[in-house]
């Protein structure tokens, strides 16, 4: 899954630990404890596992689109 941080320019890292609010097997490491991702972004676009992306979506850590659309604007 394709995420972007509209308006992020050059390179950028995001950390983000899902397992310790969702503790899915996808989200752990092989002891049980939770994963750290490290998502780099480069101006703005990252690609992630579909599990990843769409906690991120959820939390809003991230965008489905580049477009960086502001609060009262119409889409």
């Amino acid at each position: 899954m394709v995420v972007y941080q509209p308006g992020t320019r050059g390179r950028r890292t995001t950390f983000v630990q899902p397992g310790s609010e969702h503790p899915a097997s996808h989200f752990l490491n092989d002891d049980g404890s939770a994963r750290m991702f490290a998502v780099v972004f480069t101006d703005g676009q990252a690609t992630v596992d579909d599990q990843l992306g769409q906690y991120m979506l959820d939390n809003g850590l991230v965008a489905r689109s580049p477009i960086v659309l502001f609060t009262g604007v119409a889409a």
